[in-house]
């Protein structure tokens, strides 16, 4: 297939639209076997607590795979141990919710860690449904931007992040698999000292406010 032009026609948007639709399917038969997610992430202790805390200190926020690796704890546990203020994790069943309120933002970055490679796709999430023939939750656009399918059904948990350093905060929500990994995260953009968009911010706080008054999975 020619890839050269990412734009393409209607036509050949259709085309795709067909392919991926195949890819779903088979991915869904190969993955089916799969079940539900099994149990909710642990939360972390107090010693866990005081791990993180120091190995947070003195550094800028960023995602949080690098503070999980140097503690050797689950990212999901990672998250569990910030302060309250920080960040709230809620059950995966809210899953619905919380993504058309992040269908809200008029801008974002989706984040993306496979393997030792990371992906940033800036830009707004894509309005997304369940599939009526699968347990996939489909996410399509307009024009050209980053479609996929989703299955939220195998996700553990769902954390709203707000992490202030000395000249920085990371804002944004991340989405954990039952091992307690990031399957991928939406944050507010800006970086090297690029102030965020105030709209964004404004938006966010929207998203937070509604995952705040869902029912904390590790309520401190």
């Amino acid at each position: 297939m020619n890839m050269g032009n990412t734009k393409g026609s209607a036509g050949e948007r259709r085309r795709w639209g067909a392919f991926f639709s195949s890819v779903a399917g088979i991915g869904m038969a190969l993955i089916g076997a799969v079940g539900e997610a099994a149990a909710a992430p642990a939360c972390a202790s107090p010693a866990e607590v005081e791990a993180v805390k120091v190995a947070m200190a003195g550094k800028e926020p960023g995602p949080l795979g690098a503070v999980a690796a140097a503690v050797k704890l689950p990212e999901s546990v990672v998250a569990s141990a910030l302060p309250a203020g920080a960040a709230h994790g809620v059950a995966a069943e809210h899953f619905p919710k919380i993504w058309k309120s992040l269908e809200t933002w008029t801008d974002a970055v989706t984040f993306i860690v496979k393997g030792r490679d990371l992906f940033e796709v800036k830009g707004p999430v894509g309005k997304g449904e369940p599939s009526t023939r699968s347990k996939f939750f489909n996410l399509s656009r307009e024009g050209d931007g980053l479609m996929g399918h989703l299955r939220p059904d195998l996700y553990s948990a769902i954390y709203v992040l707000s992490v202030t350093g000395e000249t920085s905060t990371l804002r944004g929500v991340t989405f954990f698999d039952p091992a307690g990994d990031a399957v991928f995260s939406v944050f507010v953009p800006g970086e090297g000292g690029e102030p965020p968009p105030p709209t964004v911010v404004e938006q966010f706080e929207a998203t937070a406010a509604m995952m705040r008054a869902l029912p904390s999975l590790c309520p401190r």
